[in-house]
């Protein structure tokens, strides 16, 4: 399996995703249930009624309020997530780099998958570029990160993106509430991409969002007279003095990044920035030991 490295994984072991809200799942795993059980945390009083077990009953509350209340525990569930990637031919940029964003995304993907499944939580897998390529419905069974590594190693780079679209057209398979995570370069426009996700956030679902960037697209290492080709539109193209672009493309280039990382952190929605020289064990256990 090429894009599990064994030392990649043995760096991330001891890692976990954790869901930031309540989930709905059906087995017991390690995330916050919106149904009530009998686990150690502690989440709320209510009334006693007939038939409810003495040993729930708050004598600190009884004693003075002289009224009888029973301790609720919140439960702890499994995780139903989707891994929704990015395979637009930007993605594919630049040919010359020794791992391209397309690469690094699917090397990103089989690593949570993996560490999703290690901790007993059902995983899903939405391919898109400019509509669902590949749909894998979430599944803890045996056999299943076989089927997602099978998925991801036959893949090749599509059309361009529309990303507000495939968002509206997954939405129809969400069943129930549960953790989106988002690899893509987000190469559409800023505005529509983030109303789109942000819609996610209020229909309730955890959201993750992996913005991989190229280390062209951060240094432009480009100089003197260069024809640049748009990857997603090659009917647009340019030809130019590096020198009389760099500046005003460097400032433009941090504005793009900005706008979303401001309008995902004031939308409550975590976001990850990795470029491709970043040692994927590096990038996601910093990432998830600050979201723990």
């Amino acid at each position: 399996m090429k894009f599990i490295d064994p030392v990649t994984l043995l760096k991330l072991s001891n890692l976990e995703i954790r869901a930031r809200y309540v989930v709905e799942g059906f087995i017991t795993g390690i995330h916050s249930s919106p149904y009530y059980g009998h686990s150690l945390e502690f989440a709320q009083h209510r009334q006693y009624s007939m038939g409810d077990e003495l040993k729930y009953i708050d004598w600190k509350v009884y004693a003075r309020t002289d009224k009888f209340f029973v301790k609720q525990y919140q439960e702890e569930t499994n995780l139903r997530a989707y891994i929704v990637l990015d395979i637009s031919k930007s993605m594919k940029f630049p040919a010359e780099e020794k791992i391209d964003k397309f690469t690094y995304g699917l090397h990103l993907a089989a690593v949570l998958s993996y560490l999703l499944l290690k901790q007993d939580d059902s995983v899903g897998l939405i391919v898109f570029d400019n509509k669902i390529v590949k749909f894998i419905p979430p599944r803890v069974q045996s056999g299943h990160f076989s089927n997602i590594i099978n998925i991801l190693e036959n893949l090749t780079a599509g059309e361009d993106t529309q990303i507000s679209k495939i968002i509206y057209e997954f939405t129809k398979f969400l069943k129930r509430r549960g953790l989106i995570i988002f690899i893509s370069d987000l190469f559409d426009k800023p505005q529509e991409v983030l109303r789109s996700i942000k819609s996610l956030k209020f229909t309730h679902h955890d959201v993750i969002v992996f913005h991989i960037l190229s280390t062209y697209e951060r240094d432009f290492p480009y100089t003197g007279t260069v024809n640049f080709e748009s990857s997603e539109n090659p009917s647009f193209k340019i030809k130019t003095d590096t020198e009389n672009i760099v500046r005003e493309y460097k400032s433009i280039f941090q504005t793009f990044i900005q706008e979303y990382k401001i309008g995902f952190r004031n939308s409550g929605i975590d976001y990850c920035l990795l470029y491709t020289d970043t040692p994927l064990e590096v990038g996601l256990s910093s990432f998830l030991s600050k979201r723990k």
